[in-house]
């Protein structure tokens, strides 16, 4: 168990939290990372402009606990907060939390242990959700630190290979060396973490995986995935195929598994994710302007009908003319 004191000058691990109105729920996410079997880290807070409790409550965790340190600023969303993160961070090493999951208290040691052992880029754990109110407690509170296995080709790993290595940031330990060329993107306030862990892959030399759930996420209705659709959220699905294609022309010998990566999530978004949490026939402005985009990511080749199976290219097709009663019988 690595277990530095907080005399030296520059902590090990700096761990970015971007925080919005998230008073109900922030002193149970503070605790969970002060709680870190690893003691040597920052916390560094980015108050996104939050106009409830939260800024009350940095202040005084940052004054019971030298470790937390809180930065404001005017709300820039998402992956500005981040950005702004990474500047101040002065760790040798980047994690990210948000502002209402709970950290294992292993979660920082066996990530450490494990990208410092193995001589990774990135250190990856897996992760359970879980509803409601309440502080999640974790059954397994003495784990040996382990790992499942080390990858030499993370992006051929996971999106060729079909290995199981997360995608999602939080789930991670990462150089900060890395940060040097990879930025969250601000045309993806709400998903910039998908675009992000595809850069952060194809950049990183090696990857080491343990499949031990160390991060609870918590799943409220005030959460992006639970929101409902907005136009700016519908720009995001349409930024990111468009971002996902310029990835191309830095890694021309990935072209085709990046092209392939922008027609699925476009599905995924615009016609998947929708239907499940829309009916087209009763949200005319939402439907016309996610048809839209579609229409310019496939005149734009940014998305292909090639790309998809064929199941999904019958769905994506009726989707696209109105057909619901044929998009119906598709998808039964």
């Amino acid at each position: 168990m690595q277990n530095n004191t907080e005399t030296e000058e520059k902590p090990i691990i700096s761990v970015i939290m971007p925080v919005y109105n998230a008073e109900k729920y922030l002193q149970m996410t503070l605790e969970s990372v002060k709680n870190q079997t690893f003691t040597n880290f920052e916390l560094v807070c980015v108050n996104d402009g939050s106009d409830d409790n939260s800024a009350e409550i940095l202040k005084t965790a940052a004054k019971d606990d030298k470790r937390i340190k809180v930065f404001s600023q005017k709300n820039s969303g998402g992956s500005a907060s981040r950005n702004k993160g990474l500047d101040l961070a002065l760790g040798q090493y980047i994690a990210f939390l948000d502002n209402d999951d709970i950290y294992h208290p292993q979660y920082l040691e066996i990530l450490y242990k494990n990208i410092t052992e193995s001589g990774a880029d990135v250190s990856c754990c897996s992760y359970l959700r879980f509803n409601g109110d309440e502080k999640y407690e974790f059954e397994k509170t003495n784990i040996k630190p382990h790992f499942d296995f080390v990858s030499a080709e993370p992006f051929k790993d996971k999106f060729e290979r079909k290995k199981k290595i997360e995608t999602l940031m939080w789930t991670k330990l990462y150089k900060k060396s890395l940060f040097d060329e990879v930025r969250f993107a601000e045309s993806l306030p709400a998903i910039n973490d998908i675009l992000l862990n595809i850069e952060i892959l194809l950049h990183a030399e090696k990857i080491v995986v343990c499949k031990e759930k160390l991060i609870a996420y918590r799943i409220i209705s005030t959460s992006q995935t639970m929101k409902p659709l907005s136009f700016a959220r519908i720009e995001e699905y349409k930024n990111l195929p468009v971002e996902i294609n310029i990835l191309s022309e830095q890694f021309p010998q990935y072209k085709g598994i990046l092209q392939k990566l922008a027609s699925r999530y476009a599905y995924g978004m615009c016609v998947k994710e929708y239907m499940q949490r829309c009916n087209p026939e009763d949200d005319e402005q939402n439907y016309a302007k996610i048809t839209e985009n579609l229409q310019y990511l496939l005149a734009n080749k940014y998305i292909k009908y090639a790309d998809l199976s064929l199941r999904k290219r019958l769905i994506l097709w009726s989707f696209l003319r109105g057909k619901f009663r044929l998009l119906k019988w598709i998808k039964e």
